[in-house]
């Protein structure tokens, strides 16, 4: 058996440990049990976001690192991205306010352009490409996501929500040009031969902020837009595109989902559901939404950390929360998982907020996998860069969930069976003690067992068949 780990106070990174060999079953008061008869959802993929501020960084490294920041996240012997997040216009990662149409009144779009995207994240997606297309031929899943429309489309003729969600709404006049406006971004990017898989409503539609790009919807006004604009418009235009709804955090996932699936007309035109997870774990919530609406799977569209204070010495828990929020999610039904900005500078940006609100403060500001340091040309990959790729190396897509169960210890565990039928578990401990246990593989009537120490603070990967 295959297994590599990463590990506080090692120098352990994805790093491959010696091979060990499965014997017969033994007693053990602490186990990790895999039955690989008990099967659950099929994985769809893992990623970041390809954000106007992660262009911008990325353009500013010489053509040495920016090779290795693709090959360490696209790459066969990194971590093997295969789903990418992108905004539909300017976000609050962006260097500034931007959108597709910014002529008041042109409800037919007939000024409609990407040129802005041409620039730096256009070019960034295809070296992405171009780096998966040199070892597979499974495609890159991008989901589009839109912040605000052009403010002229909005009540309160503003991308942000400076007076709060009461007026931060789409205006009755543009409901058809902003659902033409979907379609006309996803036709744009298919002429540079880029392949939008699918797009969410709205990023943080409970969320109106006052300082970057926003828009209030809620699960009844998101459900009637589906049904009467934006699913006929993309049905039409783009039959392929799937529709992801909410794209918020995980505590409100089943009123959006039973609102807008509740009602037939609006479901036909949804995928499934996009989550966050800023307000916690919340992972009973998408047990609840799978059973209600099994058909409609659900993905989580983005997560991050604040600024990273010291990007030489990165907190060692942000890469076992990141792993504790996919492993609970995916052991409750998520099909996959995609960060955010894919790279930042050493102080989390840059935003266009600009440098008096948010460039050098700790109240805004990100952390990323990859922090960059563009004068002395350094990239600072960070611990949760190692924490995920240690489930998104390993999890190719198809691969379907396992059943696993803990017991006799704080361990945390996935496992999966690749389309290969390779069997691959994860197990986390975020303790301050090595523990040793019993990896347990149970198929049909027969069982093997083999014993593992998991070090303190570390996560660590194991492959069979």
């Amino acid at each position: 058996m295959e297994w590599y780990r990463t590990a506080q106070g090692t120098t352990d990174r994805i790093t491959a440990q010696p091979s060990v060999s499965f014997g017969d079953d033994f007693a053990s008061n602490i186990a990790v049990t895999i039955n690989r008869s008990m099967t659950y959802q099929t994985v769809l993929g893992f990623g970041g976001a390809f954000t106007d501020s992660a262009s911008f960084v990325f353009s500013k490294l010489n053509s040495t690192l920016q090779t290795q920041v693709l090959d360490m996240y696209f790459s066969e012997s990194g971590l093997r991205y295969n789903m990418a997040r992108l905004p539909i216009g300017s976000c609050d990662f962006s260097l500034e306010n931007y959108n597709y149409d910014n002529i008041s009144g042109d409800v037919n779009l007939t000024h409609f352009s990407i040129d802005h995207d041409r620039e730096r994240i256009i070019p960034l997606i295809k070296r992405a490409l171009a780096v998966r297309q040199q070892w597979t031929n499974d495609s890159l899943n991008i989901l589009g996501s839109p912040w605000s429309p052009p403010g002229w489309m909005k009540a309160n003729s503003n991308p942000y929500c400076p007076q709060g969600c009461s007026n931060c709404y789409l205006n009755d006049a543009s409901k058809v040009s902003w659902a033409l406006y979907f379609s006309k971004f996803v036709t744009a990017y298919e002429a540079e031969g880029i392949k939008i898989w699918g797009i969410t409503v709205q990023n943080e539609p409970e969320y109106c902020p006052p300082t970057y790009e926003g828009m209030n919807w809620s699960p009844e006004t998101e459900r009637d837009y589906i049904k009467t604009y934006l699913g006929p418009q993309l049905k039409r235009d783009h039959p392929d595109l799937n529709i992801l709804i909410y794209d918020h955090n995980k505590d409100h996932v089943v009123e959006w989902a039973q609102t807008v699936y509740s009602d037939n007309e609006a479901a036909q035109y949804v995928w499934g559901t996009a989550v966050h997870w800023y307000t916690g774990d919340d992972f009973p919530n998408l047990n609840t939404t799978h059973y209600l609406f099994p058909d409609k799977p659900i993905l989580a569209s983005e997560a991050t950390e604040v600024r990273e204070s010291d990007p030489k010495n990165p907190d060692w828990g942000k890469g076992e929360h990141y792993a504790h929020d996919i492993m609970g999610d995916m052991n409750n039904w998520v099909v996959g998982f995609i960060d955010w900005n894919l790279i930042l500078d050493m102080l989390g940006g840059p935003n266009h907020k600009g440098p008096d609100e948010c460039e050098g403060s700790d109240l805004c500001g990100s952390d990323s996998m990859m922090l960059a340091d563009a004068a002395n040309q350094l990239v600072y990959p960070q611990v949760f860069y190692y924490y995920v790729g240690q489930i998104s190396k390993f999890v190719p897509r198809g691969s379907v969930r396992v059943s696993n169960v803990v017991s006799g210890s704080s361990l945390e565990a996935v496992a999966f069976l690749t389309p290969d039928k390779q069997v691959v578990v994860i197990v986390m401990n975020t303790g301050d003690q090595p523990i040793t246990f019993k990896l347990l593989d149970i198929l049909g009537s027969s069982k093997r067992a083999v014993k593992i120490t998991a070090l303190a603070h570390s996560i660590q990967t194991f492959l069979y068949y």
